[in-house]
């Protein structure tokens, strides 16, 4: 997956970068959102403060990030909607069942932020720097 990075800091062979997702189609702003990621990789000269990257992630680690992010609510809502269609007897079951299937997207929520803390603190994600934009 590919990120453009603005480089706050370098010093030696690393550098503070300010990561912000952007589609093909967007524009480079200088309202960037603040995202730090320490980078750990072999600047060159080239590189200076202020400069905007292009940023590398790999496949296999943010496959496996996204499945979780979609995977978990999906999951956890369907459970949520089959375990309250089938326990309830009242008529009114399919609504309590829609207002429970809500209330499972807040929990995967709090699920998913303890998960990224996690992660981000195991520091799987390996970033590499590409070209200057």
């Amino acid at each position: 997956m590919n990120q453009v990075g603005k480089i706050e800091k370098i010093y030696g062979h690393k550098a503070t970068i300010s990561v912000k997702r952007v589609s093909e189609h967007e524009n480079i702003d200088e309202d960037y959102d603040i995202n730090n990621v320490v980078i750990e990789t072999d600047i060159t000269d080239d590189f200076e403060v202020g400069d905007f990257v292009e940023i590398t992630t790999g496949n296999e680690v943010m496959f496996k990030h996204i499945m979780v992010m979609y995977g978990v609510p999906f999951l956890l809502m369907i459970g949520t909607i089959a375990l309250l269609e089938l326990l309830l007897n009242s008529p009114s079951k399919d609504t309590i069942s829609a207002v429970g299937a809500l209330a499972s997207l807040v929990v995967s929520y709090y699920i998913l932020k303890a998960y990224d803390k996690k992660e981000m603190a195991k520091n799987t994600l390996k970033f590499t720097v590409g070209k200057k934009l």
